[in-house]
């Protein structure tokens, strides 16, 4: 993963890691104010509609420490040296060999940073790239 990626991540994983403590507050303090309540004004409308918020709230809570968990998983991963400076097909230039899943192995004849003609054995092709790569269509 190159590194303005993985600076990105991490900053999503720092604002959803801040939203999740201002809803842990926010669940808190509405969940406080219900135990105040009266028993009998919990068990009211009012008291319903509190106590929704608060079951709310823990959904919201819950599927930020999803996130987290997540993104957590992924920056951690990517800190390590396979973390890259560039994206692989950023370095594709004419004359690299490279296998196409059905046309087989090709050398690229033109490349204009977007798209990319490759000859291969029996005709020549032209795709898009990256997302010829990403969708696995070209190997390099």
């Amino acid at each position: 993963m190159k590194e303005a990626r993985l600076a990105i991540l991490e900053n999503c994983l720092s604002a959803i890691q801040e939203a999740h403590d201002t809803l842990q507050d926010v669940h808190d303090e509405e969940e406080e104010a219900f135990d105040n309540m009266p028993e009998g004004l919990q068990d009211s409308e009012r008291g319903d509609m509190m106590q929704d918020a608060i079951d709310n709230l823990d959904e919201a809570i819950c599927s930020l420490d999803d996130a987290i968990s997540y993104l957590e998983d992924v920056t951690t991963n990517a800190s390590d040296p396979v973390v890259m400076e560039i994206d692989p097909w950023e370095k594709l230039k004419v004359g690299d060999v490279v296998t196409h899943k059905s046309f087989g192995p090709g050398t690229i004849s033109g490349f204009d940073g977007k798209k990319v003609t490759i000859a291969f054995a029996e005709r020549s092709a032209q795709f898009i790239i990256p997302d010829a790569i990403l969708k696995g269509y070209i190997i390099i």
